[in-house]
């Protein structure tokens, strides 16, 4: 679907953000306006998601109707302008960041604000009603590499009321194997000598470093050497923050001969009510959503044949501005004999923007 789809899909009114710079922006900043772009644009543009969240408010427009709705993390708030065009009593969008400012402008330029506020803050410090539903957009890269997530189990916590809804409800995470493209060169083709060796400077804790760090990438389907398995899965109804660290085992049966290069991490979500929906996944085989897939490199020579399997263990714990990885693995055919093989990975930086 292309973008001017996107825009005709919108919804009875007309939400888009082609008029923000005219009189109405007056008082916003070219700071907040590079803000929204840098964080929020690529959302915007992401059709899978941003379209599965409108059909799923519409699968469920007599839940919505005459609710009042919590959207946490609200960005450019368009969820809550489609929560509001369902026949929401109310709906409280709130956003930590100054580009709330922006979603004000989209709010008011729809004629919703009668419906819709939008706070600024974090939901922790901020004193709202009882509502009906909450929806945010809190998945980020490995699923839950976003500050949003915390902040919707405190919501839902804190304000949800019994019975109420979460959109999305459930999640799930899996891990696969996959080999390195051909014709796609990443940071890691180079040889190792680039990096300890750069001009006369020895910069070996820059290649561990470069190893250690997952990357955010496409894999094509063809490229996935196993089958996958579902490492977690999320109930944001009953899931605590100390469900967010785990340790969990797993065996991965090959489909294909290849050397593999990758563990990769991707996710699906889906809505309650709307059972005719799919849900919405960033695998491999589907379209490419704002969060890829997650790469993990395998620093040890593994060269799989159909029918071989590898086993391990994932783990991750959480911090504050962290998440951190331990994949223990162990894998053995006619080719090579790996007993026991630990990387640890740390994934960092600010989660909103990954």
């Amino acid at each position: 679907m292309t973008s001017r789809a996107f825009k005709e899909n919108a919804g009875a009114a007309p939400i888009g953000i082609d008029n923000l710079a005219g009189e109405d922006s007056a008082a916003i900043s070219a700071k907040t306006y590079a803000e929204f772009l840098q964080r929020h644009e690529v959302v915007m543009r992401d059709e899978v998601t941003m379209l599965g969240f409108k059909a799923a408010i519409e699968a469920n427009a007599d839940l919505f109707r005459n609710a009042i709705v919590l959207e946490v993390g609200c960005g450019s708030a368009l969820l809550s302008l489609w929560a509001a065009q369902q026949g929401a009593a109310r709906v409280i969008a709130v956003e930590p960041s100054a580009v709330c400012q922006v979603a004000r402008q989209l709010v008011r330029q729809n004629q919703l604000e009668h419906v819709i506020e939008v706070m600024q803050g974090n939901v922790e410090q901020l004193q709202l009603p009882k509502v009906d539903i909450i929806i945010s957009k809190w998945m980020g890269a490995c699923l839950m590499y976003s500050s949003t997530l915390e902040a919707v189990i405190y919501a839902r916590d804190k304000w949800l009321k019994p019975g109420g809804s979460i959109f999305p409800h459930m999640a799930n995470l899996y891990i696969a194997a996959a080999n390195q493209p051909r014709d796609s060169p990443d940071r890691f083709s180079s040889p190792q000598h680039y990096w300890t060796h750069y001009s006369g400077l020895d910069l070996r804790q820059a290649w561990r470093i470069i190893q250690q760090t997952p990357a955010i990438g496409c894999v094509d389907a063809a490229q996935v050497l196993t089958q996958r398995q579902v490492l977690r899965r999320f109930d944001m109804r009953t899931l605590q923050r100390s469900e967010l660290s785990f340790a969990v085992p797993f065996k991965l049966r090959t489909l294909r001969q290849a050397i593999a290069k990758w563990f990769v991490l991707y996710f699906d979500f889906r809505f309650p009510g709307a059972t005719h929906l799919k849900p919405i996944t960033t695998s491999p085989s589907a379209a490419s959503t704002q969060w890829k897939q997650a790469l993990f490199h395998i620093d040890a020579h593994l060269p799989l044949c159909v029918g071989d399997v590898i086993d391990g263990q994932f783990r991750v714990e959480r911090g504050i501005r962290h998440l951190d990885f331990d994949i223990d693995w162990s894998f053995h055919n006619e080719l090579v004999n790996v007993e026991l093989h630990k990387q640890i990975y740390r994934m960092q930086g600010e989660a909103e923007a990954v």
